[in-house]
């Protein structure tokens, strides 16, 4: 079979090169197999406008040699089956019917179905359903910062990156900005622990004193590293919302369509009945 494909996709090329201006190469046979053929008209849509000969002949083998498995295969399956299995009539129009009614329904939730999720909504589920969402790790609100051993006043970071005043804040940003190689600031959102922790060398130290301490420094021979665990939430504990806001969103609008589906089945229904559009015996 291989030496056959191979046969049949180089006496394809010339076909492949010069279309354009033999239009009769659309209906030439590329592969037969048994009593089935296969023209390049039913492979044309295989090939890139841009696609090199050398490329158009490797997926016209691909495609060929596919084509040419699956009929041998059919042929195989119609000499074996029984004749009530070969009847699949019933299968088709129950595939039919589940399709048609899918697309359908598909249609009218892109077009009736309102996706927007407000902020409330998203607040009101998740502490509705806090049970749900349990942290399968340790996050953290953190403060780190990586600077060279020798950074200036490092006296000074020593007391801004565990302060809340304002101005303390201020000053190590501008600090940082100018003296530090990493400066990221996880005040405003949650992480997770391991993410955090990677950031520094002593990943196994840092762990174990993040669970009874949160400000932590460490160095080594050019570095000093500040960490300052603000908040912390453990495994088994009902994760942050930033951490779930994308999958109750997820969840509200999915319940939406299958409410929607359902509202739309009886609305078709009860329609259809007071037309008399069905009888029941």
């Amino acid at each position: 079979m291989g030496k056959y494909v191979a046969q049949a996709c180089m006496s394809l090329l010339p076909a492949l090169l010069w279309t354009s201006c033999m239009p009769k190469q659309q209906n030439r046979i590329v592969a037969t197999v048994l009593n089935k053929s296969l023209y390049y008209e039913d492979i044309k849509h295989i090939f890139p406008e841009n696609a090199t000969a050398e490329d158009s002949i490797t997926r016209a083998k691909l495609y060929i040699d596919k084509w040419i498995a699956t009929q041998l295969l059919l042929h195989k399956a119609e000499l074996n089956l029984s004749k009530e299995q070969l009847d699949i009539s019933k299968e088709m129009e129950t595939y039919r019917t589940s399709l048609l009614i899918y697309k359908y329904e598909d249609r009218m939730l892109h077009e009736k179905l309102d996706t927007a999720v407000s902020d409330r909504e998203i607040q009101d589920y998740y502490e509705n359903n806090s049970a749900n969402f349990i942290l399968d790790e340790t996050a953290v609100r953190a403060l780190y910062i990586c600077l060279p051993a020798n950074a200036p006043n490092l006296h000074n970071v020593r007391r801004w990156y565990v302060s809340d005043k304002q101005k303390d804040v201020e000053e190590l940003s501008e600090y940082c900005a100018l003296n530090a190689l990493v400066f990221e600031n996880f005040n405003d959102d949650w992480a997770l622990w391991r993410d955090v922790a990677e950031r520094i060398p002593q990943a196994e130290e840092a762990t174990r004193r993040m669970q009874y301490a949160g400000r932590m420094e460490f160095q080594d021979e050019r570095m000093v590293y500040f960490l300052h665990v603000r908040e912390k939430k453990l495994k088994g504990e009902v994760a942050p919302l930033t951490f779930v806001r994308e999958k109750i969103k997820y969840i509200i609008i999915n319940k939406r369509k299958v409410e929607f589906i359902t509202q739309l089945e009886k609305s078709i229904y009860n329609d259809a009945l007071s037309r008399k559009q069905f009888e029941i015996y």
